[in-house]
Order: structure tokens, then sequence, then C-alpha cells
């Protein structure tokens, strides 16, 4: 299946007052994929949003690099939650799908300086929370509980679920197995690698 990479065209929409993180990023994904059907007439179209929630509040891109700084500092030594929604949307049948996927995540007890260093590099200006937990300069997190991949942005066991569900199973090149990590990821490694098993007969 051939592959192109849409913008999400708009700026991103508030949270209802009234919608869990878990809604809302669903809310958002499925927004996009709704826009790349359009913009790109494709067949099957994929939208992913992420957001970073810590004490019931939903942190987004930062700004500016005061807000950088602010999100950073209040992320600094706690746990909180790295939320990432997935939608797929057919155009054929109209069908569309969506799920949540949650992790949690613990910040090492990084320093002002460090912020200022990693504020000046521009990174955190496109990721929700102002960071991005596989940085290797900054290194942000000391640990991680539950799927790595959602708190990068793309829960990969939550896509190839969806693209079964919705009736377009993925196929693998030969010999690829999804990576392991959450109970989910497990999932598709076990399927995957038990198909890369048959091919190599």
């Amino acid at each position: 299946m051939p592959i192109r990479i849409v913008g999400s065209g708009n700026d991103e929409p508030l949270p209802y007052s009234v919608e869990s993180p878990q809604a809302y990023v669903q809310r958002l994904a499925l927004i996009k994929a709704r826009h790349g059907l359009a913009q790109a007439q494709a067949e099957l179209a994929l939208g992913a949003d992420t957001s970073v929630v810590i004490d019931r509040y939903i942190l987004g891109k930062p700004t500016d690099a005061a807000e950088a700084t602010r999100m950073l500092r209040r992320l600094r030594g706690r746990s909180h939650s790295v939320v990432t929604g997935i939608a797929l949307a057919d155009a054929a049948t109209g069908v569309e799908l969506t799920s949540a996927k949650v992790s949690r995540v613990h910040m090492r007890e990084y320093t002002d300086e460090e912020i200022a260093a990693y504020v000046e590099s521009g990174e955190p200006f496109d990721k929700a929370g102002a960071y991005a937990v596989q940085d290797r300069r900054f290194k942000p997190a000391s640990r991680i509980y539950g799927c790595y991949r959602n708190t990068v942005g793309l829960p990969l066991c939550d896509v190839l679920t969806l693209l079964e569900r919705i009736g377009t199973p993925a196929t693998f090149k030969q010999g690829w197995t999804a990576p392991r990590g959450c109970p989910d990821c497990d999932r598709w490694h076990s399927i995957t690698s038990r198909e890369a098993e048959v091919n190599r007969l």
C-alpha cells in the first residue's frame, strides 16, 4: 500500500471542559484522519495525536520558550501519563475507528540549566509536554511503564489492531517481527514471529 504523509492543516482545537484526555486525543486523531482522506484522496487514512497529562491537566505543544520551561519544571521528578489517540478512516465504507493508549513516564531530576539548554535547542516546540522521551542528549525520563512506542507518539500495536479491525490487515516484510513492549506489542510480536517462522520453512 503506497503511503503519503499529509499535514494536519489547522491549529489543533482545545479540549472540551468535560472531555477526558483519551477522548480528546481520539477526537483530534479522527480530525486528522478525515483531513488526510480529503487532502490525499486516499482509500485509507491514519491520524494520530499525543498529549501529556499531569494533575488531570492536558499539556499540549508549548507556544514559546517560557511555556516550554514551565512545562518541563512541572514534569521534573514526577510521573505523568502520555496518551496517544489513533484513528483510521476508510473512504470506501465510511468506517471510522479510534483507540487510545496510555503509558506512564517518570521524569528524572534534571536541572534548570539542562532545561534552559534544551529549550534553547528548539526541540520542545513541536512536542506535547515540551519533550521527546527518546532525546539522547536531554534524556528526560528515568522510567517508562507501558508501551514505549506510545510515548514516542505512535503505538504500532494499536495501528496494527485497528488495521485488522477495519478489514485491511497489515502484510509484513518477510522476516520482520513486531517489537516487544506492552501486552499488545507482545501479541503482535508473537503473530509476526510465527509468520516469520512459517516463511523460513
